[in-house]
């Protein structure tokens, strides 16, 4: 006997589908960098530059005596010479799309009813994912090269202790980077830099750095820790048992509330003061590449100041563009920027 089935009633016969105008994005999103960095003042040129200066030791052990006169030669000195200038290069982050007329008009399924408009959405969400992996690069500053516009330093390349490029160019400038020189990465000695990509970080290898970091900028207080994801796992294996029972055995106490075990560390109170731990996915990446060891492993110390700002000389904006020539819609979705550190000094590293 001849039945309609749902297998035989196909959309020849008139069967429709069922799409929802729901859509998720599969692909991370969120900028922590980009969203918890202050901005400071806007920048006027495409060179923006400002001054960094340090202090002389402390001198206590030959003070004057009573009455005798200052050496007309000897006895001043100039306060201003140890200033340097440092400074990042503005970059235009851009995104662009069109729609044509045609299908402008065709009934779509989305969120969105116009194929423009949800153009322009994706744009804006991709764009700040760019912002984020430039500013959280190793990406060394440039000028205009007649192919390429002007490019940021990212705060990888800040954060470099044997750089000799970019912001530390100048001789006079590498006094003023990150702590650790030529020095090992392996936290062996004195380094705001460490390299976990051939080492594995122990919690007093971390100390350590966070030690450097303190002993560079002078400051215990606050600091943030954008961090990849397996460096957010070897931050949380400072706090397991693996770690904290030695040859003689040493017991470990888990605290469990509402029958709820936290296995996750999200803060670190040290010597050094507290560093609130804040997971990234684009820590370090290259241009156009997706996420790799390198940002997995990657880590940025930054205390919670004005050390590390943005400069925004055109904050994101959408420009919509003349449709010539009748090919459809067009649209420009833009902002000018750029990643200003005033003290490299105080900056830690992680890669």
């Amino acid at each position: 006997m001849a039945i309609a089935t749902s297998y035989n009633v196909t959309s020849t016969q008139g069967s429709r589908e069922d799409l929802s105008n729901q859509l998720k994005r599969v692909a991370p999103q969120e900028t922590p960098l980009y969203a918890t960095l202050p901005q400071s003042a806007a920048p006027k040129a495409l060179l923006t530059e400002w001054l960094c200066d340090s202090l002389p030791n402390p001198v206590f052990g030959s003070p004057p005596r009573d009455g005798v006169d200052l050496a007309f030669d000897g006895g001043f000195t100039n306060e201003i010479a140890d200033r340097v200038r440092l400074g990042n290069r503005v970059q235009v982050l851009s995104r662009s799309a069109a729609v044509a007329p045609v299908a402008s008009m065709i009934d779509t399924a989305g969120p969105q009813t116009s194929l423009l408009a949800a153009s322009k959405a994706r744009t804006l969400i991709t764009l700040k994912t760019d912002i984020e992996s430039a500013i959280g690069s190793a990406q060394v500053q440039a000028a205009d090269d007649t192919t390429n516009g002007d490019k940021m330093e990212g705060i990888f390349a800040f954060t470099n202790p044997n750089s000799t490029t970019g912001a530390f160019t100048a001789a006079a400038t590498r006094a003023f980077r990150s702590i650790g020189g030529a020095g090992a990465q392996d936290g062996s000695v004195a380094n705001s830099r460490f390299d976990a990509t051939s080492n594995t970080l122990t919690e007093a290898h971390f100390r350590n750095l966070l030690q450097t970091v303190y002993e560079g900028g002078g400051k215990s207080g606050s600091y943030k820790l954008f961090a990849g994801p397996t460096l957010m796992n070897s931050l949380t294996d400072f706090s397991r048992a693996t770690n904290a029972v030695g040859s003689t055995g040493v017991s470990f106490d888990a605290e469990v509330q509402g029958g709820t075990v936290r296995l996750s560390v999200v803060k670190l109170v040290t010597d050094f003061g507290e560093v609130d731990v804040i997971p990234s996915l684009f820590l370090n990446r290259t241009s156009g590449n997706a996420l790799e060891a390198a940002g997995r492993n990657a880590g940025v110390l930054i205390p919670s100041d004005d050390s590390v700002s943005l400069k925004v000389m055109e904050p994101i904006n959408v420009i919509d563009l003349p449709d010539v020539g009748g090919g459809g819609e067009r649209f420009l979705s833009r902002t000018h920027l750029t990643l200003c550190v005033l003290n490299p000094r105080a900056l830690g590293s992680i890669v």
